[in-house]
């Protein structure tokens, strides 16, 4: 049963202003942005904090697991929040969480509170989610793929600045003032409480499961929107495993976790593996990350405009191609020119193809089940790679295989790309209850 109109106007629903899809896309950058300082301040920081608590790289790898556990965690949790309470009240919970358990480890003396602290700060990337569905729920839909990516390279943006700081600030050994910086989204979440509305997408659906007894009798809840009221009022969970959307479900759950093994290499461990496989100083290695931030971005953009054309799938498909070969690459040892050139390849083509995945999650799933089905599988994308990844890359490290994890990271993404092709091929420009019915 369909409680909206059959017309083109009711699948694409009220316009939106301009000016209020950029300020979104604004709130939204901003919010990723500033979850990228913990994840990019540890990395960058990673050899001077396990000096301080006297940890070894392996130890610090186990840490980086655990936090990506917690984002597990964090993004299963946020899920059905997004669908229960709304996607505007999640993303200022992210912003909180982000901003308590990333700045606390400005304050940490000791290995058990570096352990403690640096799980709960797996947390601050649970924002991505409620970022980049409030701008796939109001953004018009020629452009939904463009302004999903600005968002997403606010994650870069947050990586050159914590690197070009980092670049100054730890060859004097002072790494707690990146951390004192990780405060800073209490900022924002006054400015998204006062300028941000729950997208009408997400509002009428939040309605219908309001009315879920009304809906259970048989009656009309009257919707602007395609939302199958059946459907909506069931569990999340059972939504993303009903056969409607079951294989979409399971296809992106298992390309999300072998995508994720690059960046566990890069953004986790990357720092370490230039300073003790390349025997680059570690100001090099920041500026090295610096780079690939910047690649990330045009990468981004670029996938991003690609996406509103040729559809998501296939950009993310070549995209990450390309991107797992520069990993691969990185197995060569170099010096500084050949190290900033296949980090800023794998930058421009692996980073900036996660901006058009998030697009394509968002297209995957229908409003009614949006927020979970994007949590589950990002959860899952953090869980595998995410923990797997730094565990595996730190011990081969440790072992002195520096090469065989390059290799490795670049193969596995590759791996993800091609399994993609299992997935819906969606096309661009379609509006989002149109693609899911």
């Amino acid at each position: 049963m369909e409680g909206s109109m059959s017309d083109q106007a009711a699948r694409e629903g009220p316009k939106t202003s301009s000016g209020y899809v950029a300020t979104v896309v604004i709130i939204a950058t901003l919010g990723v942005l500033l979850c990228a300082f913990d994840s990019i301040a540890r990395n960058v920081a990673l050899p001077l904090i396990l000096q301080t608590v006297h940890l070894n790289i392996a130890q610090g790898s186990l840490v980086f697991s655990g936090a990506f556990v917690m984002t597990f965690i964090g993004d299963v949790v946020m899920g059905p929040l997004m669908d229960r309470i709304g996607r505007k009240w999640t993303f200022i919970l992210g912003l909180i969480a982000a901003a308590v358990f990333s700045g606390f480890t400005a304050f940490i003396t000791a290995a058990w509170q570096y352990v403690v602290i640096g799980i709960l700060a797996g947390l601050c990337l649970a924002v991505l989610q409620p970022a980049t569905i409030l701008i796939s729920e109001e953004a018009p839909a020629k452009w939904r793929g463009t302004l999903m990516a600005i968002s997403y390279s606010g994650f870069a943006a947050g990586s050159i600045v914590v690197s070009l700081l980092a670049s100054v600030i730890l060859p004097t050994g002072n790494w707690r003032v990146l951390f004192y910086l990780s405060f800073s989204p209490l900022l924002l979440v006054l400015v998204a409480w006062a300028l941000l509305r729950e997208p009408p997408r997400s509002a009428e659906a939040l309605r219908v499961k309001r009315e879920r007894d009304r809906v259970a009798r048989g009656e009309l809840v009257r919707t602007q929107f395609q939302i199958d009221e059946e459907k909506a009022i069931r569990s999340e969970w059972k939504q993303i495993f009903a056969p409607d959307l079951r294989k979409q479900t399971i296809v992106t759950s298992i390309v999300g976790f072998l995508l994720n093994f690059s960046p566990g290499l890069i953004l986790v461990l990357g720092v370490a593996y230039i300073t003790s496989y390349d025997h680059l100083p570690i100001g090099v290695a920041s500026f090295a990350l610096a780079i690939e931030g910047f690649a990330v971005i045009l990468g981004t953009l670029a996938a991003g405009a690609a996406t509103d054309r040729f559809g998501p799938r296939n950009v993310v498909i070549l995209w990450t191609i390309l991107g797992g070969i520069s990993v691969g690459l990185m197995a060569i040892p170099g010096h500084e020119g050949w190290v900033l050139a296949t980090m800023a390849g794998y930058g421009f083509f692996g980073q900036g193809a996660l901006g058009s995945w998030s697009r394509y999650l968002a297209d995957s799933f229908p409003t009614r089940a949006r927020g979970m089905g994007v949590g589950f599988v990002n959860g899952v994308y953090f869980l595998g790679g995410g923990t797997l990844a730094p565990a595996l890359f730190g011990a081969v490290m440790n072992a002195g295989h520096a090469a065989a994890a390059a290799w490795l990271a670049g193969g596995v993404s590759v791996l993800g790309a091609l399994v993609l092709f299992m997935g819906r091929s969606i096309q661009p420009r379609r509006e989002l209850e149109e693609i899911a019915s």
